[in-house]
C-alpha cells in the first residue's frame, strides 16, 4: 500500500478507533468526519465545527485524542484521499453537481466528458502517439495489464487490436499470477499499463520487472497521477467529473485514437486478418 492511500486509509481507521471512547460532543464531530471525510479537504476546522453543532475546542481536543498534531494534519491527509480517487473523499466537494433537473444534468456530464476529451489530448502530442502506434504495431506481442476499472480499459483495448494483429494479451487472467506472464518476454515486446486511479501500489514493481526483460512500457494513468513509475511512454487522461465518481470518456477516446494507429500502421496485413475473422463469423454463424 502506498504512502497515500495508507494515510487517508488510515485517517477513517484512526477514528473508528477511538469512537467508542469519545465524549458526546466528540463523538458527533467524529461522525459526522467519517460520513463526509471529504469536507476536511474544503472546510477549515471551524467551518466543520459549526456543521457538526459543537465548539472549535471540540476540534481541538478531537484532533490531540487522534494523535494529530493539528486539524492541518488531517485536512492533507483528507486531500491525500481525493487525490487517490477515493469516491468517499470526493463527496461533498464544493464543485460537486447539484443539478437536479435532466437538462442541466446532461449537460454538467456532457461538458465535462468534453473538457475531458479536449484536455487529454491537449497533453499528447501527435508525435507521441505516433511513436506509441508504431510499436504496438510491430512488437512481437503486446500484453496489456489492467486491476478494478483498468482490467475493463485492458480487455477493450485488446479487443479492438485484435481485428487487426495477432497476439495481444490481457493480464492477469483469475486465478493466475502475474510472474506467470512476465517469464518468457522478449525485447521485441511491447507491455501496456492501465493505471488509472486507484492505482495499485505494486504498478511500479511490475513496470520495473517488466523493463529488466528490455520490453518497453506504456503507462496510461490519469492526470493526478504526478510521475511516470518508470514507464518508457506516459499518456494521462483526463477524468475530471461533477460526481464522485471519475469520468473515462477521455480514456476510451484514447483507445479510439490507439486503435486507428494500428488500423494505419499494420497496413495490408491488417485488412487481410479482418477479412478471415469476417469470414470465420459468416461460417460459424457468431453474428
Amino acid at each position: 500500500m502506498t504512502k497515500t492511500t495508507s494515510s487517508a486509509a488510515a485517517l477513517s481507521t484512526r477514528i473508528q478507533q477511538h469512537l467508542g471512547q469519545l465524549p458526546q460532543a466528540e463523538k458527533r464531530l467524529a461522525d459526522m468526519i467519517l460520513e463526509s471525510p471529504g469536507h476536511m479537504a474544503s472546510y477549515s476546522a471551524s467551518e466543520i465545527s459549526k456543521m457538526a453543532g459543537v465548539s472549535n475546542a471540540t476540534m481541538t481536543r478531537l484532533v490531540q485524542r487522534l494523535g494529530y498534531q493539528n486539524y492541518d494534519q488531517m485536512r492533507r491527509l483528507a486531500r491525500q484521499g481525493q487525490d487517490w480517487g477515493s469516491p468517499l473523499y470526493l463527496l461533498d466537494r464544493p464543485e460537486q453537481s447539484t443539478a437536479k433537473d435532466g437538462a442541466d444534468l446532461y449537460e454538467q456530464h456532457i461538458a465535462s466528458s468534453t473538457q475531458n476529451i479536449r484536455g487529454t489530448f491537449a497533453g499528447i502530442s501527435p508525435a507521441l502517439i505516433n511513436e506509441v502506434g508504431k510499436k504496438i504495431a510491430k512488437a512481437r506481442q503486446v500484453r496489456i495489464f489492467g486491476q478494478r476499472n483498468n482490467y475493463f480499459f485492458a480487455s477493450y483495448l485488446r479487443w479492438q487490436f485484435i481485428q487487426f494483429r495477432n497476439n495481444v494479451y490481457v493480464l492477469p487472467v483469475s486465478g493466475e499470477t502475474i510472474a506467470e506472464y512476465l517469464v518468457g518476454l522478449e525485447p521485441e515486446d511491447l507491455f501496456i499499463v492501465f493505471g488509472l486511479r486507484r492505482r495499485n501500489p505494486l504498478l511500479a514493481d511490475l513496470i520495473a520487472a517488466v523493463s529488466s526483460f528490455g520490453v518497453k512500457t506504456l503507462l496510461i494513468t490519469d492526470s493526478s497521477n504526478r510521475g511516470d513509475l518508470g514507464a518508457d511512454w506516459v499518456l494521462k487522461c483526463d477524468t475530471k467529473s461533477p460526481i464522485p465518481l471519475d469520468n473515462h470518456t477521455a480514456v476510451m477516446a484514447l483507445c479510439h485514437v490507439l486503435s486507428a494507429q494500428v488500423i494505419e500502421k499494420v497496413g495490408t496485413s491488417g485488412r487481410q486478418r479482418l477479412v478471415k475473422i469476417e469470414e470465420l463469423h459468416a461460417a460459424l454463424r457468431e453474428l
